[in-house]
């Protein structure tokens, strides 16, 4: 799982992904005129992680397969590729939420459903600006990671004992 960089990809999609949303919901705010601490900062973080793990792993994975498909890394084809990829991602969260909620199937059912679609509920409204963006900055970063990777274990000899 690690030898293609698998876990850190993921891993970074995660950290970094959430981070930059929580950051420009943050900026956003600062910048409509509400001052906000560093401790709100945080607290949109640790909420980010939460609740948008699934929509930037999903993003994540498509992201990575699509550009395997283009074969390049090349760092504004993955910067053009995650704002298109990211913007499309949550406009297909948000039109596609009636349809999810109609679909409930118990309480497990209502939970999943709103830890998937609580992040394009956040993004929806004012605040859909963010979704290209944050796409962007995550896809550069996810970029050096799987350039990273590819290349270390392209160098590796093929019969090497270890």
């Amino acid at each position: 799982m690690t030898r293609r960089g698998t876990l850190a990809y993921y891993l970074a999609a995660w950290v970094i992904g959430c981070f930059v949303v929580a950051f420009l919901q943050w900026l956003g705010e600062a910048l409509a005129g509400n001052f906000h601490t560093a401790s709100i900062l945080l607290t949109t973080y640790f909420f980010s992680l939460i609740f948008g793990a699934i929509a930037i792993l999903l993003f994540a994975f498509l992201l990575r397969r699509s550009m395997r498909l283009l074969g390049t890394h090349a760092l504004w084809a993955w910067f053009l590729c995650g704002a298109i990829l990211s913007f499309l991602e949550i406009l297909t969260l948000i039109h596609g939420q009636s349809a999810l909620l109609s679909i409930r199937s118990g309480e497990f059912g209502e939970i999943f459903f709103a830890a998937v679609l609580n992040a394009a509920d956040s993004l929806s409204g004012r605040n859909l600006w963010q979704a290209p963006v944050d796409g962007a900055i995550t896809a550069v970063v996810l970029c050096l990671v799987d350039r990273a990777f590819a290349y270390s274990s392209e160098a590796e000899p093929k019969g090497s004992p270890a």
